[in-house]
């Protein structure tokens, strides 16, 4: 504070309002007269006595720098909280961002909201849980937060596949719009397969703010490739031709952050296996489905949930529980009895595709998760640890939906097997002279019905597709496979009109029971797990 004796005016505490009133008079007069006023040098001292503080104030120069840093009314910063672009712009925090951070994730969220958490705020009820992290700190740390995500899939990939079998009924055998070329319609829902799949990555992106804000960082698909390629140099009219090869050879974006035709032969080698064994997969299901009635199609591929039981304890070295095996086995055989019939036709080519199909089937989730772990080792350097993702903003809690190299090596997966797997099955419709007979047979192509059918088709194989990763990734294979049991038990009820013996309803019923012992078996195994 002033001090009286440190001025030569009496009342040196004079109201704002004066000196106001006083700066007001002195700029009203003329240059000439300002001038005069002007001191001859610059004093920084409080105690002058060459000046008073009327004089101060009246002789201040915008125009120079050292009267402005030495005046005698010191400017003070009101500001509470920092400039969020000062604090964007600073070299530390670019560092920082360059060298830990080879993605966007959650990018977004942080700059919306600079001051949310800033201020001391705490979030209670439906916002903790989408605003403050709550949501996926509460599914994937707390044990019902994960048996209610596990349940979300298994029913999500149930009533994906019983959607995927109507629409391909309708499909193959429908009557009026009969389509009975199974290869061409596996192409064409692959093809969709492949354009939902880019649609979604594109889909957590976009929502990406939501998603970070609300703990599940994991989901969102990644944006740049591992290796972040240089700075763009200013942009050209390119023209139509330029604008469509720079698109093409655009190395950000598509699937998993490496463009729309990433393509690495280190990692399509890695999971080029899983690509043969799906595509064989599909292509002899479909066959048998195809050239089958529903019963004899289950019949066909009766041995799936047995040779996933073997398969996953000599490849995946998975110690199944007695209860396990015995309620998985019991299942298998239910489903025999309430699928058994006598005056049913039956033709050799559906019998034995649906036999061959039944080993690729229970043979594909053992591959997928090998392939799965087999890319995430590569994406992490040899000696560090999978962590979970870091908080964007630093009053949110860590994301534990899982780590950038988990995310980066789902999403690449299903890149490069959609890729694959179009390119492996590309010629088979060709091959088997399906496209030849089409062009001769098929009057109803330009009927919007059809066309309709196929897209709902082309949808369904992409959940199905989406989910079998998630789900055999966070359970096990032997998981994924025994969907087969309730798919069937819940579709030959409805395929048959409820029309059915006594002893198909008494097997349909041992069935379920079966399956709600297999699902209480899993559930002891995991807690015996610590999962």
């Amino acid at each position: 504070m002033f001090s009286a004796k440190n001025t030569d005016t009496p009342n040196p505490f004079r109201p704002a309002l004066q000196y106001l009133l006083s700066a007001r008079g002195d700029i009203s007069q003329s240059p000439r007269s300002r001038s005069s006023h002007r001191p001859t040098s610059s004093s920084g001292s409080l105690d002058s006595e060459d000046e008073t503080p009327r004089s101060r104030m009246s002789s201040y120069n915008p125009k120079s720098s050292t009267e402005f840093r030495t005046s005698a009314i010191p400017l003070v910063n009101i500001s509470r909280t920092p400039s969020p672009s000062h604090a964007r712009q600073s070299p530390n925090t670019n560092a920082a961002s360059e060298t830990e951070d080879d993605d966007d994730w959650g990018d977004q969220y942080a700059l919306n909201e600079p001051f949310l958490l800033q201020q001391g705020r705490k979030l209670t009820g439906w916002r903790r849980l989408l605003r403050g992290g709550g949501f996926g700190q509460w599914l994937f740390t707390t044990h019902l937060g994960w048996q209610f995500y596990i349940a979300v899939l298994v029913l999500w990939l149930g009533g994906c596949e019983i959607g995927l079998t109507i629409m391909n009924r309708i499909i193959l055998w429908t009557g009026v719009y009969k389509f009975p070329y199974p290869l061409t319609t596996t192409l064409f829902e692959l093809l969709i397969t492949h354009f939902f799949v880019v649609l979604s990555a594109y889909i957590t992106r976009w929502t990406s703010p939501w998603l970070t804000s609300a703990g599940v960082a994991g989901m969102i698909a990644p944006s740049r490739p591992l290796q972040s390629p240089s700075s763009p140099g200013p942009r050209r009219n390119l023209g139509v031709l330029g604008s469509i090869k720079r698109w093409a050879s655009d190395r950000s974006g598509g699937i998993a952050g490496g463009g729309f035709f990433e393509f690495e032969w280190p990692v399509a080698k890695q999971v080029l296996p899983v690509a043969v064994i799906f595509v064989a997969k599909i292509t002899l299901s479909n066959l048998s489905f195809a050239y089958a009635q529903l019963p004899i199609y289950v019949l066909a591929r009766i041995g799936i949930v047995p040779i996933s039981l073997i398969l996953t304890a000599l490849l995946s070295q998975q110690q199944h529980s007695v209860s396990t095996i015995s309620s998985a086995l019991t299942a298998t055989l239910t489903l025999l009895v309430a699928i058994s019939r006598s005056n049913i036709r039956v033709t050799w080519e559906s019998i034995v595709a649906g036999v061959f199909s039944s080993f690729f089937v229970a043979l594909y989730p053992v591959q997928l998760q090998r392939t799965y772990k087999s890319l995430l080792a590569s994406l992490v350097p040899q000696g560090d640890l999978l962590t979970t993702f870091p908080s964007t903003n630093p009053g949110l809690p860590a994301d534990h939906s899982g780590s950038r190299e988990e995310s980066r090596a789902y999403w690449r997966l299903l890149h490069y097997l959609s890729i694959l797997s179009i390119l492996i099955f590309l010629p088979l419709p060709f091959l088997s002279g399906e496209l030849s007979n089409i062009s001769r047979n098929c009057y109803f192509l330009d009927v919007f019905f059809h066309w309709l059918m196929v897209l709902c088709g082309g949808l369904g194989s992409w959940a199905v597709f989406f989910s079998t990763i998630a789900l055999t990734r966070a359970t096990s294979p032997l998981t994924t496979t025994f969907l087969f049991i309730p798919r069937a038990a819940f579709l030959l009820p409805i395929m048959a009109k409820f029309k059915m013996p006594a002893y198909s309803w008494i097997g349909i019923g041992m069935c379920w029971a079966s399956c709600a012992w297999f699902v209480k078996s899993r559930r002891k195994e995991a807690r015996i797990l610590g999962i």
